[in-house]
């Protein structure tokens, strides 16, 4: 199954402009954008090839050169630091 949206250089809409989503950088300096699965609606889903997950959701991190995705997204995901979610970002799978 292909993750890869129709325009990889779009962000899903709902992205940044989402209150959700939260953005980092990392020591390379790429912005990463994080939110949870569960949260898109179908104006998102209308950027992706395939529908986002809805009975497992995952953590999504977007960026310019990836898009990566943990399974289960961690119900304390919100509360974690900036340190401990690129640590999951790092360790994720990429969707490309």
């Amino acid at each position: 199954m292909d993750f890869r949206p129709s325009n990889p250089e779009q962000a899903p809409s709902g992205g940044v402009g989402d209150p959700g989503a939260r953005i980092l950088v990392d020591a390379d300096r790429i912005e990463w954008e994080v939110y949870d699965e569960s949260q898109w609606d179908f104006r998102m889903a209308l950027d992706w090839d395939v529908l986002p997950q809805t009975e497992n959701p995952g953590l999504i991190f977007s960026s310019r050169v990836d898009r990566r995705r943990v399974w289960p997204a961690p119900p304390e995901w919100r509360g974690m630091s900036d340190a401990q979610l690129l640590a999951l970002c790092a360790n994720a799978r990429s969707m490309f």
